[in-house]
């Protein structure tokens, strides 16, 4: 991936560009195998048509499926006490919680946060590249840019499969919400609690994550035609200021 990021000069500057040229099929599944082995080409072809059915589908479904398959599978009564371990709170408040905490509970707010959540996060996406390309005066609306948001987080979807297969390993069902990424920082190295003041950051840095700003970049350069060090700061800074937010909360704490 590291070769596709460094490969040619500024394409401002390029009399021809064979390597970007878009995927012969044109089809959107053509074009999602091509975001994990040739993403430049890959975005050429979202440019001439956004086909951001498939993409978006497959995300949608995959995690309200998977969070439906958790929730259904985990050992609810173990879960619970994860979840309000530590809290201050007296006997009968803390079976009220567990109360109001039910499955169905849970099973009903994944579900429509798997639903809405993607689109909420590509709309984010995209209102802030669209501001960008005015700032830069690239004539790219916000519509081209809400497609390139749904196709550059294709990586995550390789979440969904790793995610189930976790849940299928689990022992008595007995899975921390944060342990269904197995390749997030946390739990390939660190191993914190859920509850732990670290925790979320290191689980929301993980090896799709940097594989998405990857594609990301990737995809900006070959939109915009900007220079890879433009097209690095302009994906990476978003990143980087909400890594130092959760960073600064955990450091208040």
């Amino acid at each position: 991936m590291v070769n596709q990021l460094y490969r040619g000069q500024d394409m401002t500057t390029e009399t021809s560009v064979p390597a970007t040229s878009a995927p012969t099929s044109g089809s959107a599944f053509s074009t999602l195998l091509a975001i994990f082995t040739e993403p430049a080409k890959a975005f050429v072809a979202v440019e001439k048509r956004s086909m951001i059915l498939l993409p978006l589908i497959l995300m949608v479904v995959g995690m309200v499926g998977m969070l439906f398959f958790y929730y259904q599978s985990v050992d609810m009564s173990w879960l619970q006490d994860k979840m309000f371990a530590g809290k201050d709170m007296d006997p009968a408040q803390l079976e009220a919680a567990k109360k109001m905490v039910s499955k169905n509970m849970l099973l009903t707010t994944s579900a429509i946060g798997g639903a809405i959540g993607p689109l909420i996060m590509y709309a984010i996406v995209a209102t802030y590249f669209t501001i960008v390309s005015k700032i830069t005066n690239v004539p790219i609306n916000f519509g081209k840019w809400f497609a390139f948001a749904t196709w550059s987080a294709v990586p995550g979807l390789l979440a969904i499969p790793l995610g189930l297969l976790q849940i299928v390993l689990a022992q008595q069902g007995q899975l921390a919400p944060n342990q269904l990424n197995p390749l997030s920082l946390n739990q390939l190295f660190f191993h914190l609690d859920m509850n732990a003041h670290w925790a979320t950051l290191l689980d929301t840095i993980n090896v799709t994550t940097l594989w998405t700003m990857f594609v990301t970049v990737v995809g900006f350069e070959t939109w915009t035609k900007k220079s890879r060090a433009t097209s690095i700061a302009v994906v990476v800074t978003p990143y980087i200021v909400v890594f130092a937010i959760m960073t600064a909360i955990n450091l208040a704490h």
